[in-house]
């Protein structure tokens, strides 16, 4: 049996999996994970659906999103949406156990770990989704590391032309930084440091020698946080889904539309592209960018009135080849503002509310502001919608879905309630779902995320090689590494060698008060990070 470890450093990075950086692990290109990579290197499967808000919570806790109540980077409020932040995860969190354990982690950038900044023990760094300026805890840390390392960054500016690599290298910098800083002033016990960069390269970047560069640069980061262990610590390096090709865009508010479920009006584009230019300083362009958009805007609405909506002329432009070539000459705020039409929810059947919850809700009197589906026609309006979308077919001729579930197959726990009532499998992952009103079907190569990332340990994980792990193992096997009880309520298992000899606790009872209140931060700026990136649309 492993001796058991004392201390256990904790790398996510984001968005990483074999099918795109196995290449480099095996040739040596990223040599800190290639030399763990000797001890246990599989596939870490994610959470339905892969995406970041859903998955981090479920690395963190150990629990299924039926449980911890997030499945987008939004919650429902009736037909609205509001940005999810820490306190509306509803599970503690590996660090919140730890400290009220008496031991001290330091935490730096794991998204949604803002604004419950209470941990008695040790200094927690908020990430993705927080604002650029959340405060660090204990407060006085981000001053003091600013006035030795200079301004700590969460986000990269996306979409730049000047030094992309550089842009990159230099927000993956301060976790290095600041790992080195906090190692200094803390005894801890568990280091936990988080690159989302991972992920955003392969949404921003096309050039697949400049991702290579970036990583090669984490990698060596990586390493140099290694280095603040010793011979006996425990290092897992998990990512939290993995990343690889998409060939379509599946338009599933337009679908609903054409069959009778989803009602549309014309209103204003609910996506945040359209400051996003300002935001990054180009005033001049973001004013020229804005008179295009007001022009499509009143052309579209103008041809609306004659039959033309622009979801109509879309498809026309794509039928002979003219759609992406339009998509390249106009300014993506021009294109949004160009689509005009909008859900109508209060007189919907059905209709995809969240932007990447990959799953439909339907509109049930009761539940709803303005519910149109009878209580006791919901199994049966549900089972035949789910029969018509598996049977879906892209303009090629295949199957836009491997299932298609009830909820209630897909998850458990006291929050399967607010998931979507249908829950949509893009077959092979390779088909984004939008809830834009357009065409239904937009031929779209790109990048996005898949099912299974990375766990590379140092130590001989029990792992299947065949299988591989779950991002619920996670948490479990860093506590008992750390020898603090595992979570009773966990989805995952002990991936170590301590699995009989550990305790096992309510992880609800002994956490106490971890995500008390809310934060009161303007979120636009973020949304509109999101929207870069793709995630709005």
């Amino acid at each position: 049996m492993e001796s058991v470890s004392d201390e256990v450093i904790l790398v996510g990075l984001d968005g990483l999996g074999f099918g795109e950086i196995g290449q480099w692990i095996d040739g040596g290109i990223l040599p800190t994970l290639s030399s763990l990579a000797d001890n246990t290197a599989t596939d870490l499967k994610s959470t339905h659906p892969p995406w970041t808000p859903c998955a981090w919570p479920s690395l963190l806790s150990g629990r299924n999103p039926g449980k911890h109540g997030v499945f987008d980077f939004f919650k429902q409020e009736g037909y609205e949406k509001q940005l999810i932040e820490r306190s509306d995860v509803d599970s503690p969190y590996l660090f919140d156990v730890t400290a009220e354990c008496g031991l001290t982690p330091v935490v730096i950038n794991y998204p949604i770990t803002h604004s419950a900044l209470n941990i008695e023990n040790g200094a927690m760094v908020p990430g993705y989704l927080t604002s650029e300026d959340t405060p660090f805890h204990p407060p006085h840390l981000r001053e003091q590391y600013e006035a030795e390392n200079g301004k700590y960054r969460i986000y990269p500016d996306y979409g730049t032309d000047d030094d992309p690599i550089a842009e990159y290298v230099d927000v993956a910098r301060h976790r290095r930084d600041i790992a080195r800083f906090l190692d200094e002033r803390f005894d801890w016990d568990l280091l936990a440091v988080q690159f989302q960069v991972t992920d955003s390269v392969f949404h921003d970047l096309d050039d697949r020698e400049q991702i290579r560069e970036v990583l090669e640069n984490v990698d060596e980061f990586v390493g140099d946080i290694i280095d603040l262990g010793d011979d006996d610590t425990t290092v897992i390096i998990a990512s939290d889904h993995g990343m690889g090709d998409y060939d379509w865009t599946f338009y599933v508010n337009s679908w609903l539309a054409e069959h009778g479920y989803c009602e549309t009006t014309e209103g204003e584009a609910q996506y945040f592209r359209q400051q996003k230019d300002k935001l990054k300083g180009k005033s001049d362009e973001s004013k020229s960018s804005s008179t295009m958009s007001k022009a499509v805007s009143t052309t579209a609405n103008t041809l609306s009135k004659v039959g033309l909506s622009p979801r109509r002329i879309h498809s026309a432009l794509e039928s002979v080849g003219l759609a992406s070539h339009v998509e390249r000459i106009l300014p993506a705020d021009a294109l949004v503002a160009a689509q005009n039409q909008v859900v109508d929810h209060e007189n919907s059947i059905a209709y995809q509310l969240l932007f990447n919850s990959l799953g439909i809700h339907l509109n049930v009197e009761g539940r709803e502001p303005h519910g149109m589906v009878p209580q006791n026609e919901y199994e049966e309006v549900r089972s035949e919608l789910i029969d018509e979308l598996k049977e879906i077919r892209d303009p090629d001729g295949k199957l836009v879905f491997d299932d298609v579930r009830p909820r209630e197959e897909v998850y458990e726990g006291k929050h399967v309630e607010d998931a979507p009532d249908i829950i949509l499998f893009p077959r092979d992952f390779r088909y984004d779902v939008s809830g834009s009103i357009l065409d239904t079907f937009r031929r779209n190569p790109h990048k996005n995320h898949k099912p299974e990332g990375i766990l590379i340990s140092n130590r001989d994980l029990n792992v299947d090689p065949e299988k591989g792990a779950s991002i619920y193992d996670i948490a479990p096997t860093v506590a008992a590494e750390l020898e603090i009880p595992v979570d009773t309520n966990t989805d995952g298992r002990v991936l170590t060698d301590v699995e009989e000899t550990v305790e096992r606790q309510d992880w609800d009872e002994l956490a106490g008060d971890y995500a008390s209140g809310g934060s009161d931060q303007d979120t636009s700026s973020v949304e509109d990070r999101l929207a870069d990136l793709g995630y709005m649309e």
